[in-house]
């Protein structure tokens, strides 16, 4: 797993696995982001209340579990 930005992004250890927290970079989408890190754009927007994948803004931070 590529991890590009690691001054803007951040690691917590949660029962059961970590959550990044990835800053949104303008040109993301939401299914760019979950291609990055492995995990189905479904479950990005699960983890994140995302309910319009269109509504993404750069500069939001998004929670990647894993």
């Amino acid at each position: 797993m590529s991890m590009t930005k690691l001054a803007d992004d951040a690691l917590e250890q949660v029962s059961g696995g970590t959550i990044l927290r990835y800053l949104v970079q303008p040109g993301d989408t939401v299914q760019s982001i979950a291609d990055k890190y492995h995990v189905t754009k479904e479950q990005l927007m699960k983890w994140n209340s995302i309910t319009n994948p269109d509504a993404l803004k750069a500069g939001q931070q998004v929670k990647v579990m894993y």
